[in-house]
């Protein structure tokens, strides 16, 4: 069994065409600031689960200077909701959170962006149970970087690059995990951890590509709370 861990990400990886480029197809006006937006709100969206009672954003740099005249709030908010980029209900966001009383706190921050990047947004997500918290950047043609999350109360740091699947479980279970994404040829670019509780630990392992040929099915015996961004 060989199994392929990379330590970093080249330059080259995260833009496979011109059409990375240039852009989706999407509703708005930035593939940067809209469609790139989106994507970071569902991502965020898929970490709760369930349909938040409250969302907060905070804008650094350049989202926080122009997030109204890009339609930024209408995108993570429309993602966040489970809408993709091209969705026409994408403009009408707002009001969709506003008539099911989900409240929404919007903040332009002065100060530098967390994670070095201009387009960044940090967003919190509670159902009143249970919060997540998702911070990443919008890096142009749609294309997104997720470089920290904190589920469960447990924050834990990414390299940025998409997909990534997340899970609880113990090391040993770890090891049968590595062997199915082995099986399916799945290549780790990283991995990443932090301690949970005494016999498990929350794991982010980053891959080239996500596997389709049912990933879930086929490790979720080995792991709690899969989720696959």
């Amino acid at each position: 069994m060989n199994i392929t861990v990379a330590r970093g990400v080249k330059m080259e990886e995260k833009y496979q065409s011109i059409f990375d480029i240039v852009g989706p197809v999407m509703v708005g006006p930035s593939s940067s600031h809209t469609a790139g937006a989106a994507k970071l709100g569902k991502k965020a969206g898929q970490l709760l689960k369930n349909r938040p009672q409250k969302i907060k954003i905070d804008y650094y740099e350049s989202f926080a200077k122009t997030h109204v005249g890009h339609g930024t709030d209408l995108a993570i908010v429309g993602g966040i909701l489970g809408m993709d980029a091209d969705n026409p209900a994408l403009a009408n966001s707002l009001e969709i959170i506003k008539a099911q009383a989900i409240s929404l706190q919007i903040n332009e921050l002065s100060e530098p962006s967390p994670i070095g990047h201009p387009n960044t947004a940090a967003i919190t997500l509670s159902d009143g149970k249970n919060k997540i918290f998702l911070c990443g950047c919008s890096i142009g043609g749609g294309k997104i970087e997720v470089k920290q999350i904190e589920l469960d109360g447990y924050n834990i740091e990414l390299p940025g690059s998409l997909p990534v699947i997340l899970f609880k479980c113990s090391p040993r279970s770890l090891v049968k995990i590595l062997e199915k994404l082995s099986d399916m040829g799945s290549i780790v670019t990283a991995q990443n951890f932090c301690y949970f509780a005494e016999r498990e630990n929350l794991y982010a392992l980053n891959l080239k590509e996500m596997p389709v040929n049912d990933l879930e099915r086929k490790i979720q015996k080995y792991c709690d709370n899969l989720i696959c961004l």
